[in-house]
C-alpha cells in the first residue's frame, strides 16, 4: 500500500482576499515557495528570473522605520542565500499591502526594492509589478477567501506530492542500465581478445581514438570509444560509478535527455583527446565526468535541491579524483575534462524536464558548442599533421599482415603513407 503523504499546514493570519490572491498567484503561477512564518510572508524563488525573494506586509502600516528594518532583513537574508547556494545576486522585493508614510519611496539599493499596492485594480495598473510578473494581468485577484484557501491547500499538496514522487526515483532508468551492460559485454569481448593479440592493437582495432585514423575519417572513435575497457579496474570503478550517478541524473531528466549526456560527453571526451593529446585513449571515464558536469548544471538550475550535493559531494569528488588520476599512469585528463564540459553543455542545451526552458541560453549553448567543436577539430588536425606517428602506423599495418588482414593493411597503408612501398 502507497503512504499517504503528509503536509506541514502553517496558519497565516492573512485576512485580506487581495494579500490571499496574491500568494495564491505568487506559488501557482511563479512557482514561489512559502518560507516564513505565521506573521511574516516570506516567498521563495531563487530559479525565478526577476526576484528571487518577496515580503509581503499585509499587518501594520509601513513606516520609515518598518521598511528600513524589511530592507536590512532582505539584504541579511539575500547574502545568506548567496553564499548557501553560490549566487551572484538575490533580488528581493518588499510588497506593501497597508498604508504607508508618504515619504517612503521606492529602494533599489542592495537589489531590494518596495511596491505599495492594496487591491487588485492597483496591481493591473502597477507598470513596476507587471513586468517582474507579466502573467498577473490574466490572474483573477478578486477571488473569494474560501476559493483562495481551498486552491492554495491543493496546490501546496499538489506540489509536495511531486517532490515525495520525484524523489523515490520510480522511473527504470533503462538508459543508464543499457550503458552498463554494453560496457560489460563489450569488455569481456575485448578480454577475450586480448588473450592472442597485443594490448594496444586490440583497442586501436576495435575503436579507441587514435589520431591518425580519426583524421582518415573513422569519426566513429570519437564515440566508440567511450564504450571499451581493456582493465578490470577501469571498468569496475566506471562502470560503478555511472551506475549509481546515472540512476540519479536520468530519473531526473529523463531517458531522452540522458542520451543525448551521454552521448554529447562520450563525443566531447573523444573530441578533446583527439585536439589536445597524441596517445590513443579508451574508457567511459568521459562520460563519468559529463555526469558530474550535468550535476553542476542541476545545481545552478534548482539551487534549492542540487547546490548541497555540489558542495557536499560532486566538488569533493572532482578534486579527489582530480589528485588521484594525476599519480596514475595513462590518464588522459583531457578526454575528462571534455566529458565534463560536454556533460555540462548537453544539460544545459537539453533542459530539465518541468522547467520552463530559456531560449536565449540554448541559443548561447549551441553556439559555444559549435564554437568549442571547430576549434578542437582545427587543433586536432594541426596536432597531428605535426607529430610524427610513423613508427607506431608501420607497427600497426605489420600486426595486420601477420594476421592475414591485407585489404586492412593496404587501406592503412594508403592513408599514413604517400605510397606503398
Amino acid at each position: 500500500m502507497e503512504k499517504k503523504v503528509k503536509v506541514r499546514e502553517v496558519k497565516l493570519n492573512i485576512e485580506s482576499e487581495f494579500v490571499l490572491n496574491l500568494v495564491s498567484y505568487l506559488t501557482e503561477e511563479e512557482s514561489y515557495v512559502f518560507v516564513g512564518n505565521e506573521d511574516e510572508i516570506w516567498l521563495e524563488n531563487l530559479m525565478h528570473p526577476k526576484v528571487q525573494l518577496i515580503y509581503i506586509n499585509a499587518s501594520q502600516r509601513m513606516t520609515a522605520v518598518h521598511a528600513n528594518y524589511l530592507v536590512r532583513k532582505g539584504e541579511i537574508i539575500s547574502r545568506q542565500i548567496k553564499r548557501k547556494f553560490l549566487m551572484p545576486k538575490v533580488k528581493t522585493l518588499i510588497l506593501n499591502t497597508c498604508e504607508f508614510d508618504l515619504n517612503i519611496q521606492r529602494d533599489e539599493e542592495n537589489h531590494v526594492s518596495m511596491i505599495h499596492v492594496d487591491h487588485a485594480e492597483a496591481a493591473y495598473v502597477n507598470e513596476t509589478l507587471i513586468s517582474l510578473f507579466p502573467g498577473m494581468g490574466q490572474f483573477d485577484l478578486n477571488g473569494s477567501m474560501e476559493e483562495m484557501v481551498l486552491r492554495l491547500r491543493r496546490q501546496t499538496k499538489s506540489h509536495a506530492t511531486n517532490e515525495m514522487r520525484k524523489a523515490k526515483f520510480k522511473v527504470v532508468p533503462l538508459v543508464t542500465y543499457a550503458y552498463v551492460a554494453l560496457l560489460l559485454l563489450f569488455f569481456a569481448y575485448l578480454w577475450f581478445r586480448q588473450q592472442h593479440l597485443p594490448a594496444a592493437f586490440v583497442a586501436i582495432h576495435y575503436g579507441s581514438t587514435y589520431n591518425p585514423l580519426i583524421l582518415s575519417g573513422e569519426y566513429w572513435r570519437l564515440l566508440v570509444s567511450a564504450f571499451m575497457h581493456l582493465d578490470l579496474m577501469h571498468l569496475l570503478f566506471n562502470a560503478t560509478f555511472i551506475y549509481r550517478f546515472g540512476t540519479m541524473i536520468e530519473n531526473i531528466f529523463g531517458r531522452w535527455r540522458m542520451l543525448v549526456i551521454i552521448l554529447v560527453s562520450a563525443i566531447s571526451g573523444g573530441l578533446f583527446g583527439f585536439a589536445l593529446s597524441t596517445n590513443f585513449s579508451l574508457g567511459a571515464s568521459g562520460v563519468a565526468y559529463g555526469f558530474m558536469g550535468a550535476s553542476v548544471f542541476l545545481a545552478f538550475e534548482m539551487r534549492k535541491t542540487f547546490m548541497p550535493l555540489l558542495k557536499q559531494v560532486i566538488l569533493p569528488m572532482l578534486i579527489i579524483s582530480t589528485l588521484f588520476s594525476m599519480f596514475m599512469p595513462n590518464i588522459d585528463h583531457f578526454g575528462h575534462l571534455g566529458g565534463f564540459i560536454g556533460g555540462f553543455l548537453a544539460a544545459s542545451m537539453v533542459g530539465v524536464p518541468g522547467i520552463k526552458p530559456f531560449v536565449g541560453r540554448i541559443a548561447l549553448t549551441v553556439m559555444t558548442m559549435v564554437i568549442l567543436i571547430s576549434g578542437l577539430w582545427l587543433n586536432g588536425v594541426r596536432l597531428t599533421e605535426n607529430h610524427d606517428f610513423d613508427a607506431f602506423n608501420r607497427a600497426l599495418i605489420f600486426q595486420y599482415i601477420e594476421l592475414g588482414h591485407m585489404e586492412r593493411a593496404l587501406h592503412l597503408a594508403e592513408i599514413f603513407f604517400e605510397e606503398v612501398e
